[in-house]
């Protein structure tokens, strides 16, 4: 039966079936007679429990009725009159042919009304209306009084209604808003999932498997983002390619000038060696410009590969600083201060090690030749976060407050201590920028209190 009455739908429907706007519609077609049903059900319910003459009434009125019969047992018509006319209330007491049994007039509306006579418990109308009760007395007389408008329990039925307009559209239009917020945050959450796997280097996952058909634009953006995915993973191949070719190509006419070099040594004469040396000087620099350059580059697309391992701190900073201690220059200390213990944190070896000797190399040049450069390994908190630090500082100059931003940039030099002949190419501190963040860290850098330079490689906890 479904099948038959798709296959009979109009072509738009079947076109558009699986479409978000259509899926929308329906829902919003579906939400909007659940609220009016629920509606006219409510208000259903309302009138039928509602539309009573009012307890305190009816107790009024069973009051009225005792006094009557009083007064009826006395036989004074005439107080009973006088009575009559005293009330709230219009009323008479009527015989059994619907007359008065006093001499007072009766209004011809009332007694045109005593054709729709209702008993106490009646069920009144859902309009204001003045509605005539009847109650019975002794002796087959009835008291009949006309209920006052203002008492009619309709009169507020308008707020009433409004209030559970207000009320049953609000608690529908929130569940709605709860299921179509549910059904279109799950493929968002995949797309979100997917693109910190995508990340962190995994470009096997597949979109489109992973949220499905349901919805054709979903299902086209998940198509599409895969075809990105693709199209990420052979450029960050061509890329790797690209930089493994370039070191081949840059060495080896590097190696085949140095060679050049040596064999032209032994054929020039003491009066220009020292050109031959300038010449060595300039293309073991280019060599090591070109080696910068690449670690750099490799360190860009080392998120995709690198794997990261468990690594106590403290002893294998240990052994970094003992080859790095014959760098120092005459005057200058390196200290150590480790307080962490046995405390391990997920590092790249290389990485960490690279981090290290840049930053301790940086200090031995830029800090000046009495310097004391310290390597701290401690505990660290930033905004309720936990890390474990490496911190290197040192007691020279520093650096000026509005250029801290910008020492991680590459190709980086600060004029007061940064040029060709320091040896620097401004792509030390953009290599640990990129080391810590392949690492999974951060690095920050500040001038200290007492004067001078730190440096802190954050690794989260």
């Amino acid at each position: 039966m479904p099948l038959r009455w798709f296959q009979s739908c109009p072509s738009f429907i079947r076109k558009h079936r699986n479409g978000l706007a259509f899926r929308l519609f329906s829902s919003f077609a579906i939400i909007l007679v659940v609220i009016l049903s629920l509606q006219s059900l409510a208000e259903i319910a309302l009138m039928k429990s509602m539309l009573r003459i009012p307890s305190s009434i009816q107790d009024k009125m069973l009051d009225l009725a005792y006094q009557a019969n009083v007064l009826i047992d006395e036989g004074d018509m005439d107080e009973l009159a006088d009575w009559a006319n005293a009330q709230e209330y219009y009323l008479f007491v009527l015989d059994k042919n619907n007359r008065p049994i006093t001499h007072r007039d009766m209004h011809p509306h009332f007694e045109f009304k005593l054709k729709y006579l209702r008993p106490l418990n009646t069920q009144l109308d859902n309009k204001v209306n003045q509605p005539i009760i009847g109650i019975p007395l002794n002796d087959g007389l009835t008291i009949v009084m006309q209920m006052p408008y203002k008492y009619h329990p309709a009169r507020y039925f308008s707020l009433y209604f409004s209030i559970i307009k207000i009320i049953i559209s609000g608690l529908i239009l929130g569940l709605f808003s709860w299921v179509i917020a549910r059904y279109l945050q799950k493929p968002l959450d995949k797309l979100r999932e997917v693109s910190h796997r995508l990340s962190e280097g995994d470009f096997t996952i597949k979109v489109a498997d992973e949220i499905g058909h349901s919805v054709r634009e979903f299902s086209e953006l998940a198509h599409d983002f895969d075809n990105m995915t693709g199209e990420i993973h052979s450029l960050a191949e061509k890329q790797k390619r690209l930089i493994r070719d370039v070191s081949h190509e840059l060495r080896t006419p590097l190696a085949r000038h140095n060679l050049a070099l040596h064999l032209l040594r032994k054929r020039t004469d003491n009066e220009h060696v020292h050109l031959l040396d300038r010449l060595e000087n300039e293309s073991a620099e280019m060599n090591n410009l070109v080696g910068e350059i690449l670690e750099f580059s490799q360190l860009e697309n080392a998120r995709y590969s690198t794997k990261l391992e468990s690594l106590i701190l403290d002893s294998y900073c240990e052994a970094q600083i003992t080859q790095l201690r014959s760098d120092l220059k005459s005057n200058q200390t390196l200290e150590t201060r480790f307080s962490l213990g046995t405390d391990v944190v997920m590092v790249d070896r290389r990485l960490l090690a690279r981090c290290v000797n840049n930053l301790i190399s940086n200090a031995i040049k830029y800090a000046g030749g009495n310097a004391t450069i310290r390597l701290l390994i401690t505990r660290y908190q930033e905004n309720e976060l936990h890390y474990i630090a490496v911190i290197v500082e040192d007691d020279g100059l520093g650096i000026p407050e509005h250029q801290l931003k910008d020492i991680f940039a590459p190709f980086t030099r600060l004029e007061s201590a940064r040029d060709k002949q320091s040896g620097g190419y401004g792509l030390g501190l953009a290599i640990v920028k990129e080391a810590m963040s392949v690492m999974k860290g951060k690095v920050k850098a500040d001038n200290r209190k007492e004067g001078g330079l730190r440096i802190s490689l954050l690794f989260p906890v």
